[in-house]
């Protein structure tokens, strides 16, 4: 199960997080990633020059936990193999995103977290805690994290409304 807490960040609050956390915490990977997500099933594909994998979310998006299963595939061209083989059955996609990312660790009341910096592109910067774990006592950890760095928690339904706005706005009519 994956636990997340986002932040949605300014652009000016996302450059001095950009050189604050390398400072407090360690970087552990840096990517481009290209995800499309198809529903009527939270399925996506996402594809870097590091990764190519498919994701399955389930539950509830406007939760702070949900369950994720992770595949990864062989090359790109599996990916794009895979997005074929989705819309041939039926899947219907959101409009893709292009996400740039950097991610450290944070040692946080004895537990490991993944902090993530984000810019989706035509979207918003994000700041996102999280761990994988089945216990959600994790929540408040995750929460403080967040407000340590002078950034404040986003409800999953409100960032999920902002997600189905971006749908809207960037859907083929």
């Amino acid at each position: 199960m994956e636990i997340e807490i986002k932040a949605l960040l300014t652009k000016e609050k996302y450059e001095e997080l950009q050189k604050l956390l390398p400072k407090k915490f360690k970087k552990v990977n840096e990517d481009v990633i290209t995800t499309f997500r198809f529903k009527p099933k939270d399925v996506r594909i996402r594809y870097s020059d590091k990764i190519n994998e498919l994701v399955f979310k389930e539950g509830d998006p406007t939760k702070f936990s949900r369950k994720e299963v992770s595949i990864n595939l062989k090359d790109r061209a599996d990916a794009e193999n895979m997005i074929a083989v989705l819309r041939e059955l039926g899947f219907k996609d959101d409009p893709s995103w292009i996400k740039k990312k950097e991610e450290f660790v944070c040692n946080y009341n004895g537990f490991e977290y993944l902090l993530s910096l984000q810019f989706i592109e035509n979207f918003a910067y994000l700041l996102e805690a999280e761990i994988m774990s089945d216990d959600e006592k994790h929540i408040p950890n995750l929460k403080q994290i967040i407000s340590s760095l002078g950034c404040q928690p986003i409800e999953p339904a409100e960032f999920n409304a902002k997600i189905d706005g971006y749908i809207r706005k960037n859907s083929k009519k």
